[in-house]
């Protein structure tokens, strides 16, 4: 190191340690008001019907009026939904939400998949009801009851019968 450089340091340290001592005050940045996309869209999706969204996105009356109306019936609850994906809805004091675009592809995408899943678990069950209750009418003690058969409690205890193997219940096989 050069002499002379080394006086130049010596002596703004010195300066320095002479200058009198400043509390150093930290502000905090403004904090960020604005709702996140996805909590509103989750909460929407899932308590929507309640209007826990709006409450969420700070609109009071409209989230009791949702609340005492289960959501308009489900049509205000979908109107809400589309609104938060399409990222229309704002909070009450009108700041978008954060993260629309980032989101909107997976909102989509949620919804589908539980639309498809919801027309799986549907068209199963529709497809068992139906096995079921033609399976019941191709039994003939079904239809003869159903028709009002001369002895209800004799048609009841033969389709039990028909129904039921009772010989082989209490029989365990060696």
């Amino acid at each position: 190191m050069d002499p002379e450089n080394k006086n130049q340091i010596s002596q703004i340290t010195v300066a320095e340690a002479a200058a009198p001592v400043v509390p150093l005050v930290v502000v905090n940045p403004p904090r960020d008001k604005r709702r996140h996309f996805l909590a509103a869209f989750f909460i929407s999706f899932l308590w929507g019907s309640f209007g826990v969204d709006r409450f969420y996105l700070g609109k009071i009356f409209t989230g009791i009026l949702k609340l005492l109306t289960f959501g308009g019936l489900g049509i205000w609850t979908i109107i809400d939904l589309v609104l938060i994906m399409s990222g229309a809805m704002r909070d009450k004091q009108g700041n978008e939400l954060i993260d629309v675009a980032r989101y909107k592809k997976f909102a989509k995408n949620t919804i589908l998949i539980f639309a498809i899943s919801c027309g799986a678990v549907v068209l199963i069950g529709g497809i068992g009801l139906i096995t079921t209750v033609s399976q019941l009418f191709q039994n003939s003690s079904i239809q003869q009851y159903l028709n009002g058969g001369s002895n209800s409690e004799t048609n009841i205890q033969q389709l039990l019968n028909s129904s039921v193997d009772t010989t082989s219940l209490g029989q365990t096989q060696l």
